[in-house]
């Protein structure tokens, strides 16, 4: 399980050269935002963003590390890509409701290593920790708000052990 939140900063290296492209600047989602379809690596100022789509990732941890076989996409030239981002909508911060109550702010999102989301980390206020919302326990999602099927999630600290 990985942390999105965590993506943003990464090295991305490419496997078969050892060199370092640049850094991830930013995460693209599926329309449904179920799943990452690309991260946008640091550009030139007069290049922009360059694509990695999460199908050339090889590897996940300290860097993130790619094949090497074709160059980076400018995002102005994956037209699919950019379209995505251009009409993506900010997952954290996302109210989390239930049953009519706000039970909190999403914080982070969790993926596998297929890029899947798996689950949500649930800030409930400044003095409670934070707790896990899985996907399983999803009635729905969308831009304005996420509408939990229980307000019993479980703590951060028990899904992360």
């Amino acid at each position: 399980m990985h942390s999105v939140n965590g993506l943003f900063g990464k090295e991305v290296v490419v496997r078969d050269t050892g060199e370092k492209q640049a850094t991830v600047k930013d995460i693209v989602f599926g329309k449904d935002a179920k799943a990452i379809v690309a991260l946008l690596i640091g550009g030139s100022l007069f290049d922009g963003s360059r694509v990695v789509r999460w199908k050339s990732i090889v590897s996940l941890k300290d860097v993130v590390v790619v094949h090497g076989d074709a160059p980076f996409e400018r995002l102005k030239d994956e037209p699919e890509v950019e379209n995505l981002h251009r009409h993506a909508h900010r997952i954290t911060g996302t109210e989390v409701i239930h049953d009519g109550e706000k039970i909190g702010a999403v914080a982070d999102v969790f993926i596998d290593d297929a890029g899947f989301v798996v689950g949500y980390e649930v800030k409930e206020g400044m003095l409670s920790s934070n707790k896990f919302l899985p996907v399983e326990d999803l009635e729905s999602s969308g831009k304005d708000a996420i509408v939990a099927r229980t307000s019993d999630l479980r703590s951060m600290r028990d899904v992360k052990k």
